[in-house]
C-alpha cells in the first residue's frame, strides 16, 4: 500500500510525496500558470486531490517503472 502526504501547496499547485515499497516519488499537480519552482515531476491538472495524486503517480511513474523491471 502506498502512503501519500502533502508537502507544499498554494492555490496554483500542490506537491505530494508518495512512498511505495521503500521508493519515494515527488509530484506536483499544478495549474498552467503556477508559481512552483521545485524539482518534482509536474503535471498540469485542475484536480489536486490526494486521491487523484496517488492515481496519477501510479499511472505515470510507478506502473511504468514496474513494467521496465
Amino acid at each position: 500500500m502506498a502512503e501519500i502526504r502533502l508537502i507544499e501547496g498554494d492555490i496554483s499547485f500542490k506537491v505530494y510525496e508518495i512512498n511505495y515499497k521503500d521508493s519515494y516519488y515527488l509530484i506536483c499537480i499544478c495549474d498552467r500558470n503556477h508559481n512552483y519552482k521545485g524539482d518534482a515531476h509536474q503535471f498540469v491538472f485542475r484536480n489536486k486531490s490526494k486521491k487523484f495524486a496517488l492515481n496519477l503517480c501510479w499511472k505515470k511513474l510507478i506502473e511504468p517503472s514496474l513494467a521496465n523491471s
